[in-house]
């Protein structure tokens, strides 16, 4: 009878443990390429048009709307799975030329980036609420998201990325002195 109660307990516990650790996945390293404005406007599989400018990722297997932590060269970037792909074997991820810019990956073109899981949306179009990975003007039309600052970001710098003014950064984040954001600040744009 103990037998059984020690087996019942250790079931417990492993699937309490499963439970309370499931959101600390370890990264993973692949080999990811990015695409850029030669597929811009091309239909993805999310139904979106492909924007260069956002910060987004092709995967062959994760939900669309999963959102990914990806590092590269001492950066890292949020990125939103809304196609699928890449169809070259060997790769991972395909990153939006944008993703690819910030990280320092369009220069070698393919290479080796660790990734996490970093949450998921509602996903349409881009994403309602929750964290989403920071998107440009497209199209004519701003879509919002959030930027987090990385070690020798300024305001300006960030700015200037996005495609909007420092102004607009400063007012839609409570900011009153522009000269002082902190690497891992969350600004809405």
């Amino acid at each position: 009878m103990s037998r059984i109660l020690g087996l019942l307990l250790l079931g417990f516990l492993a699937c309490a443990a499963s439970a309370v650790f499931a959101d600390r996945a370890e990264a993973e390293t692949g080999l990811a390429s990015w695409y850029g404005p030669g597929f811009a406007g091309n239909p993805t599989a999310s139904g979106e048009p492909y924007n260069p400018y956002a910060f987004t990722a092709a995967h062959k297997t994760l939900p669309l709307g999963t959102q990914l932590e990806v590092s590269y060269n001492g950066r890292s970037v949020l990125v939103t799975v809304n196609d699928r792909g890449p169809y070259i074997p060997g790769r991972e991820l395909d990153l939006s030329q944008a993703a690819a810019e910030y990280l320092g990956l369009t220069q070698a073109g393919v290479d080796y980036v660790t990734y996490n899981y970093a949450g998921d949306v509602s996903y349409v179009g881009g994403g309602a609420g929750g964290y989403s990975a920071p998107q440009a003007a497209y199209g004519g039309v701003q879509q919002g998201g959030i930027y987090v600052v990385q070690p020798g970001d300024t305001l300006y710098g960030i700015a200037r990325e996005l495609g909007t003014t420092v102004e607009t950064l400063a007012a839609s984040n409570g900011i009153s002195d522009p000269d002082f954001i902190m690497p891992g600040q969350e600004l809405r744009y």
